[in-house]
C-alpha cells in the first residue's frame, strides 16, 4: 500500500478533482440525511466542535478540538455547556448573508431549526434552551446531564447555518452559504459541483487549493480510468485489491487509503409480514455469511454488532461473531418454527448511490437466504428514490444497503433503534430499549456507561435483531500522488481538505 512522502512546505493552488457515483437529493442538511448531501456541503458549512485533523493524528480518534467554537466547558451537574466562538469569523461573501460575522444568534438559530424540523433532532434532544448572553458565548440548557454532547456537536449532521438560511432568505436545497473552507459556486445536477477557495476563511492561509470539483461518474470502471489519464485526481468507491494493484502497475506514484468505514447492513420493515416474527429476522441474520462476504466482495474490514466496532461502547467483533453466527441449519429450523418451514418471497431493495459494490453485495445476501428458502427478489432503485421515497418513508419490505458511520455508540441507538429515533425507518418499538437507550445517555460514569452500552446492544441482538448488522468495510480510496497532506477523519466533513496541497505535477497546475 503506497504511503505518503514528506513533500516539503505546502504550495497553492490547483483544483481537487473527486469522482462521485451520486449526487445528492438536496443541499440541506437539515431536511436530507443522505451521505451524499453532507460531502456536498462539507465543504463550505463548519461546526461549532469537530474531530482533530493533522498528519499525527490517527484516523478515527476520539479528540475533538474547537472548529467555530475556540473552548467549551460542561458545568458541574451537567445541565449546562457554554460555548466560546471564535471572534471575527465571517460568513462567506455570497448574498443575502453578504460576508457579515458569525454570531451566536446563528448558533441559536440553527438549533431552533433543527429541534424543528430536523432529521437530526435527537442530537439535540436533551436541549431544552439555548441563551446567547453576547455574541461569542452560546449555553446549552440540558434536561438531564448528557456527556456526548461535544461529541454529538462534531458528528456528522450538526451544521451551523445562517440565520438566513433557517428563516428562508435563500433555499437551504439548492444554495450552500457557510463559513467553511470553500465556496460552493455551481452545482450541475447529475453532472457537477464546483467550489472555489474562500478568501476569508477563518484559518489563515487556508486552504490551499484554489478549487474543489466534483464530477459524477457512477461506474468506477471509468472513474478509475480517468484517474490513470489525469482527468480526475480521487477515486473512492474501488473495492478490490486487483484493480488497486493494476492501477498501480501503471501509475506508481498512486497513493491508497484503507480505512475503516461505514457499517453494511440487511435491514426488514418490521410493519411487513414475515418480518414481524423474531425467529425470522434471526433466521435471516444465521443465513448470512459476514465474514465471506466481507473478504470477497470488500477489501476486508470487522464484523459489527448494532454500534459500529470502531465506537466507544461497542461490543468486539469476537463477541459479535459469538452473538450474530453463521449457521444454515439452525436458520432452517428457526424459519420452521416460526411457520416457514419452505421459506417465503420478498422484495429487496438497493440503490446504486453507494456504489455498484452495494448491489453485489445484495447479491451474495440473495444466494444465502435461498439456501434456506427465502427467494428474494432485488429492486435496484436510484439513489433519490431510494433515500427520498422509500428507506425513510418505510415504503419497501427489506432493503441491503450501508448505514451512517456515526462515532459515537449514542448516535446509532437514539436514530435507528429509539422508537421515535429520526433513523428508525425499520418500526422497531420496544419499550424496554427505549428506557435503556434513555437511560444511558446521562449516565456521567464512563466504566458504567460502557456497561449498560453493551448490555443494551446484547438486548437489541436477542430481541429485535433488525437491521442485520453485517460489518464494516474496509474503504479504499486512490489519490493522485501529485496530492499531500492527507488526513481525513470519518465523519462527514471536509475541514481537512484545508490542508492538502497539490506539487507543480498536478494536472491542475501544469
Amino acid at each position: 500500500m503506497n504511503q505518503q512522502k514528506d513533500a516539503g512546505p505546502p504550495q497553492n493552488g490547483g483544483v481537487l478533482r473527486i469522482a462521485t457515483p451520486a449526487d445528492p437529493p438536496s443541499l440541506d442538511p437539515i431536511k436530507d440525511p443522505s451521505y451524499q448531501t453532507m460531502y456536498a456541503i462539507g465543504y463550505s458549512y463548519s461546526k461549532l466542535i469537530d474531530y482533530k485533523i493533522g498528519k499525527d493524528v490517527p484516523f478515527g480518534t476520539d479528540e475533538l478540538e474547537g472548529d467555530l467554537a475556540e473552548k467549551w466547558e460542561m458545568s458541574d451537574d451537567g445541565l449546562t455547556w457554554t460555548f466560546h466562538l471564535r471572534k471575527g469569523v465571517k460568513w462567506q461573501n455570497v448574498a443575502p448573508v453578504s460576508g457579515r460575522e458569525f454570531t451566536s444568534k446563528d448558533v441559536a438559530c440553527t438549533i431552533a431549526a433543527i429541534k424543528e424540523r430536523g432529521h437530526q433532532k435527537g442530537d439535540v434532544s436533551a436541549v431544552t434552551s439555548v441563551d446567547t448572553p453576547d455574541d461569542y458565548t452560546v449555553v446549552f440548557n440540558l434536561d438531564k446531564p448528557y456527556p456526548d454532547m461535544a461529541y454529538k456537536l462534531a458528528g456528522n449532521n450538526l451544521w451551523m447555518l445562517p440565520c438566513e438560511g433557517t428563516s428562508g432568505q435563500f433555499n437551504l436545497q439548492e444554495q450552500a452559504i457557510g463559513t467553511g473552507p470553500f465556496i460552493l459556486t455551481e452545482w450541475a445536477k447529475d453532472k457537477s459541483r464546483t467550489y472555489v477557495k474562500n478568501p476569508d476563511y477563518y484559518v489563515k492561509n487556508k486552504p490551499y487549493l484554489d478549487g474543489v470539483e466534483y464530477i459524477n461518474i457512477p461506474d468506477t470502471a471509468a472513474s478509475v480510468a480517468a484517474l490513470r489519464t489525469g482527468k480526475i485526481d480521487v477515486v473512492g468507491t474501488v473495492t478490490d485489491m486487483d484493480t488497486v494493484n493494476a492501477v498501480l502497475k501503471t501509475n506508481p506514484d498512486t497513493y491508497v487509503t484503507k480505512e475503516l468505514y461505514s457499517p453494511a447492513m440487511f435491514y426488514m420493515n418490521m410493519a411487513e409480514e414475515p418480518f414481524q416474527n423474531l425467529k425470522v429476522r434471526q433466521a435471516i441474520s444465521m443465513a448470512i455469511d459476514r465474514e465471506g462476504m466481507m473478504n470477497t466482495v470488500r477489501p476486508g474490514g470487522a464484523l459489527t454488532g448494532p454500534v459500529s466496532s470502531y465506537a466507544v461502547g461497542a461490543l468486539s467483533p469476537e463477541e459479535v461473531k459469538k452473538l450474530q453466527p453463521y449457521d444454515v441449519e439452525a436458520a432452517k429450523k428457526l424459519l420452521t418454527e416460526a411457520g416457514y418451514p419452505d421459506g417465503f418471497e420478498t422484495t429487496m431493495m438497493v440503490t446504486t448511490g453507494y456504489g455498484e459494490v452495494v448491489v453485489n453485495e445484495a447479491q451474495w445476501v440473495q444466494e444465502d437466504l435461498a439456501k434456506i428458502g427465502i427467494k428474494a427478489n432485488i429492486d435496484v432503485q436510484d439513489y433519490g428514490t431510494y433515500i427520498g421515497k422509500s428507506w425513510p418513508t418505510k415504503n419497501y419490505k427489506s432493503g441491503q444497503g450501508l448505514q451512517t458511520p456515526w462515532l459515537t455508540a449514542d448516535d446509532f441507538l437514539i436514530s435507528m433503534y429509539y422508537s421515535k429515533g429520526t433513523r428508525n425507518w425499520y418500526n422497531i418499538n420496544d419499550p424496554k430499549l427505549d428506557e435503556m437507550i434513555l437511560d444511558q445517555r446521562s449516565i456521567m460514569d464512563p466504566d458504567k456507561r460502557n456497561t449498560e452500552l453493551q448490555d443494551i446492544q446484547k438486548y437489541i441482538i436477542k430481541n429485535v435483531m433488525n437491521p442485520v448488522m453485517l460489518y464494516n468495510y474496509n474503504a479504499l480510496t486512490l489519490y493522485g500522488g501529485y496530492i499531500h497532506d492527507i488526513y481525513p477523519q470519518p465523519e462527514y466533513g471536509y475541514r481537512h481538505v484545508m490542508n492538502m496541497w497539490m506539487d507543480e505535477t498536478s494536472p491542475t497546475r501544469k
